[in-house]
């Protein structure tokens, strides 16, 4: 998809500044409705620049950077055997929370600091994401299944990526937010399993969004995904978003298009490179009602699944919104629907 600067509208979209961009989308958006009926959305294998050579439409997109936490409470000689017992489920789970999408208008910011905690079997913190030194931290580890943070969002979200010793049926474990103010949220890691779980807080557009994959096998290629769309035209647009391994360590980014075929199919084709570029492959399936699932497609043919879900923006003159998504190659994709 060489010929298609959506990237670039995409970005001019997503500033919140009247003039700033000033390319027509309308010669865009027209290809876009001509691929939505190609195979795989015309997308080809080639490689590619990093980040497709759009550096500052990801910017645009604020996509929350995060980093890798060494989290003190991963020495601990009761996690270490956890992990060596054949009963205990081992999990990563990103959660997310804040303006999901962000909305760039607020000036009100959202604390949400308290904990996170599982019921049994224990939490390690492997990544942060958006959070800032100013008003984000995470707080001294004292118990191995709780997981106390400082967090404030204004804009746009905060977010761990944590590794679940889950002792026992998932089915019986809950995971938990537990705010310093508000009310709890109590998840069941079986849920989480099964998909995505996205949860409104308030009126405002601020929410938590949780998404699981288990990690019984280590040799397993598989993560998540999150990311932004726009919509160029009613129902077809564009994304673009950063892919992650299952540790939360961004490895590569995606960028495609969405729309409804002239059969009525509600289609997405993404192309996968890694951060340096190579092409990883196409991710492509369908989409409604908020959620998404498709195959992952490499050179050799079909490679995996992707799933997730998506979410719009509240009511307002830009129509766009955000994704987040687990990504697995076929061997530990069998929770992964084929379709939403």
């Amino acid at each position: 998809m060489r010929t298609l600067r959506f990237p670039a509208l995409f970005a001019c979209s997503l500033v919140a500044a009247a003039g700033a961009c000033t390319d027509s989308p309308q010669d865009d958006a027209d290809q876009i409705v001509s691929s939505i009926e190609l195979e795989n959305g015309g997308l080809d294998t080639e490689d590619e620049a990093p980040l497709f050579d759009a550096v500052d439409s990801f910017a645009a997109a604020a996509i929350e950077s995060d980093s890798a936490y060494v989290d003190p409470m991963d020495g601990d000689t009761e996690i270490a055997a956890l992990r060596t017992r054949g009963d205990v489920a081992r999990l990563r789970i990103a959660a997310a929370w804040g303006q999901l999408p962000p909305d760039r208008t607020r000036d009100q910011a959202r604390d949400w600091s308290g904990r996170i905690e599982v019921s049994r079997g224990a939490l390690v913190v492997r990544h942060r994401i958006g959070f800032e030194e100013a008003t984000d931290r995470i707080n001294p580890r004292t118990d191995r299944r709780s997981v106390e943070f400082q967090s404030v969002t204004r804009p746009f979200a905060d977010g761990l990526v944590l590794e679940v010793l889950a002792d026992g049926d998932l089915a019986g474990i809950t995971l938990s937010y537990i705010p310093n103010v508000g009310d709890r949220l109590d998840l069941s890691l079986a849920d989480l399993v099964a998909g995505p779980v996205s949860t409104d807080r308030d009126a405002d557009g601020n929410r938590i969004v949780v998404t699981a994959l288990r990690r019984d096998r280590d040799d397993c290629d598989h993560g998540f995904m999150r990311g932004r769309w726009h919509a160029m035209r009613l129902g077809f647009g564009a994304f673009m978003g950063v892919v992650s391994n299952a540790d939360g360590d961004p490895i590569g980014h995606l960028r495609g298009i969405y729309g409804t075929r002239r059969n009525g199919e509600q289609v997405f084709f993404a192309k996968y490179i890694d951060r340096d570029g190579q092409f990883r492959g196409i991710f492509t399936g369908h989409y409604r009602d908020g959620a998404f699932a498709g195959r992952w497609l490499t050179r050799a043919g079909e490679h995996g699944r992707a799933g997730g879900h998506y979410r719009e923006s509240l009511p307002g003159p830009e129509v766009g919104g955000g994704f987040v998504g687990r990504w697995a190659e076929t061997s530990c994709a069998a929770d992964l629907p084929e379709r939403p």
